[in-house]
């Protein structure tokens, strides 16, 4: 699935921990569906439930939530808020843990039949949905918590049309 496979490397290009070890990033697919309708053409659509898992992880969960759904609200905007992301984790130690993350994807394919030819064409499509008019193409992400004063810089990466 092309979809999952852009999510995959814009985590990877986002989230610092995994800048420097991509391979502690683990997705998988259970209990997808295709929904198409009968006719001439085998157009589709993939619903898949896509599972997110950092292994071993020791940074900041916005440092990882945050470009999610950054990604989200620029791939996949028509998720329900409530229930776009569901997540566990397992704590490992005081500071490292495996996380678990779950967003449910969909991924358009036109596929054309020309029979005259006998041939058909495949074409994935995953649409942009900017949210907004906002000209940053870099982000910083400052994390600020309960007992700190001051924010500090947890990650950086590109905006998602760049990654």
């Amino acid at each position: 699935m092309k979809k999952l496979t852009a999510l995959r490397q814009y985590l990877i290009n986002s989230v610092p921990d995994l800048q420097r070890n991509p391979d502690r990033l683990l997705t998988f697919i259970q209990d997808g569906r295709v929904a198409f309708h009968r006719g001439q053409h085998l157009s589709h659509e993939y619903r898949v439930p896509a599972q997110i898992v950092l292994t071993d992880y020791a940074g900041e969960l916005d440092a990882v939530m945050i470009p999610l759904l950054q990604w989200l609200a620029h791939y996949q905007p028509d998720l329900v808020p409530e229930e776009a992301v569901q997540f566990g984790a397992e704590i490992l130690d005081n500071d490292r843990w495996d996380l678990a993350l779950t967003v449910t994807l969909t991924e358009r394919v036109v596929a054309l039949v020309d029979c005259a030819a006998g041939r058909i064409t495949a074409e994935h499509r995953m649409p942009e949905y900017p949210i907004d008019a906002c000209p940053a193409t870099h982000w910083r992400l400052y994390v600020k918590g309960p007992s700190q004063d001051d924010h500090q810089l947890t990650s950086e990466w590109g905006a998602p049309s760049d990654g």
